[in-house]
């Protein structure tokens, strides 16, 4: 790389930020008055703690967490607009800041007035402006409504003018917080679009998302926060595997069977199986009756190589590792989940006419899934279970399970390709076009046949 692409952009060491909660309004009075003679009104709140990273020029870095965790905290610290409590930061370059809806934005001007003076708050000139506006009206695409006052502005509306004013610049240092969340799909797109090709003319990127697919297309690094500290800051993949796996149940990115397991057979097939996984270890569900459990899950593509990013309509493998406990017959399910939590399909080796046995002379066996992945573009997180049959046709009891794994990223181009289908997910269909013999089974299409007049 050359000295510009390593040269650090932002550089945060240590940066800690406490904010000061009162139980009622009087309290902060009373805090001001008394503070002097030792009285305390309120109580300490840690929002960050001991964070510390570095970015590169030209580097995307993504920045992700549960709500709660400090991220919008930490992106205000890096714009400027709020001071740690402790620690140092520096920020080399222009830069915008993209941080709350309308933010900079006077609701009685209309468009066109706000777009020059925002334009003169991040240091352009009217002759740069004017130069530019016509490129910031088309792309916000909100056509005559540039001349109306904002108030009058949809959200979706604000967050298009804010976007393109502010990348307009093309500033050094570009920070977002989640504000494109509220823009339609196609709009995504073309925000992500001019993001990529901003980082390719050099401009360094924060951005906060929980759109997830987003930050995995985006950001080569992530900082992943938990509670205000710093969990993991590193590659995307491992970053956002962390995220989805932040409820406490067991972590893929920590679990290893050991390869000491009492059967050769167990051992060998451990060690084949690992590298390929994207879960491995056992778990806690009926942890005191299982027949079987799963020693391991393996998400690939059609080369067999490990993947987590799939193209809507590609196949996909999925391999479970089945340790068998008893001679017990067992199935093994899926279910998948979208963002929403929704369960978008459950399927396995019992809707399959398939059960899993114990082999004869092992007591590992494999279970393949060969999927179309006929979902629409978005993430997912999929949930892999044992299970044997109950009382109904289609109930059963859980012998053992892994947490909810992913995410599952389908991505699919929407404004440049056509799709496989439209919706939430694609139904096996065939079409044909067909002459008027063969659509209604005659040989002969014409008039009726002409009957007699019936007698008078």
């Amino acid at each position: 790389m050359s000295g510009l692409e390593r040269e650090i952009a932002i550089s945060v060491r240590k940066v800690g930020k406490v904010y000061r909660i009162y139980d009622r309004p009087e309290d902060r009075l009373r805090q001001m008055l008394f503070a002097r003679f030792g009285k305390s009104y309120g109580r300490d709140f840690c929002a960050l703690r001991d964070v510390s990273f570095e970015v590169y020029r030209r580097e995307a870095l993504g920045i992700i967490g549960r709500n709660g965790s400090g991220k919008s905290t930490l992106l205000q610290i890096l714009a400027g607009t709020l001071s740690p409590t402790w620690g140092e930061v520096k920020v080399q370059g222009r830069v915008a800041a993209l941080l709350e809806l309308g933010s900079g934005f006077n609701p009685e001007f209309t468009g066109r007035e706000n777009v020059y003076l925002n334009a003169s708050l991040l240091g352009m000139t009217k002759k740069q402006t004017d130069a530019r506006f016509d490129e910031i009206a088309s792309f916000a695409e909100i056509g005559d409504f540039i001349d109306q006052p904002v108030k009058t502005y949809s959200s979706g509306m604000v967050i298009r003018l804010a976007f393109a004013v502010q990348t307009a610049i093309e500033p050094e240092i570009l920070i977002i917080d989640e504000a494109l969340s509220v823009g339609d799909f196609f709009f995504q797109q073309k925000c992500a679009r001019r993001m990529r090709e901003l980082r390719e003319k050099g401009t360094t990127l924060l951005f906060v998302s929980h759109d997830m697919a987003v930050v995995r297309d985006l950001c080569q690094q992530v900082v992943y926060l938990r509670k205000g500290e710093l969990a993991y800051f590193g590659n995307s993949t491992q970053a956002i595997q962390l995220y989805f796996q932040e409820d406490g149940r067991k972590r893929l990115v920590n679990s290893r069977i050991s390869a000491t397991a009492s059967a050769f057979g167990k051992s060998q097939a451990v060690e084949k199986f690992n590298p390929l996984a994207c879960w491995t270890g056992e778990s806690s569900d009926n942890a005191g009756k299982k027949d079987a459990r799963i020693l391991g899950v393996a998400l690939l593509d059609e080369q067999r190589h490990p993947t987590s990013n799939v193209t809507m309509g590609q196949e996909l493998l999925l391999w479970v590792m089945i340790e068998h406990l008893s001679a017990a017959p067992i199935d093994v399910s899926v279910a998948v989940k979208n963002r929403y939590d929704q369960i978008v399909s459950s399927f396995g080796s019992y809707t399959l006419g398939l059960t899993v046995r114990k082999p004869p002379t092992d007591e590992v066996s494999f279970f393949k899934f060969k999927m179309s992945v006929m979902i629409e573009a978005g993430l997912y997180t999929f949930r892999v279970i044992l299970a044997q049959s109950g009382a109904s046709a289609n109930q059963g009891f859980v012998v053992d399970g892994t947490p909810w794994l992913g995410p599952l990223a389908v991505s699919w181009d929407y404004e440049n390709h056509r799709a496989p289908f439209l919706g939430m997910f694609g139904i096996p269909v065939s079409g044909k076009i067909c002459d008027p013999e063969e659509a209604f089974g005659l040989d002969v299409i014409g008039p009726p046949p002409k009957r007699d007049a019936p007698a008078l």
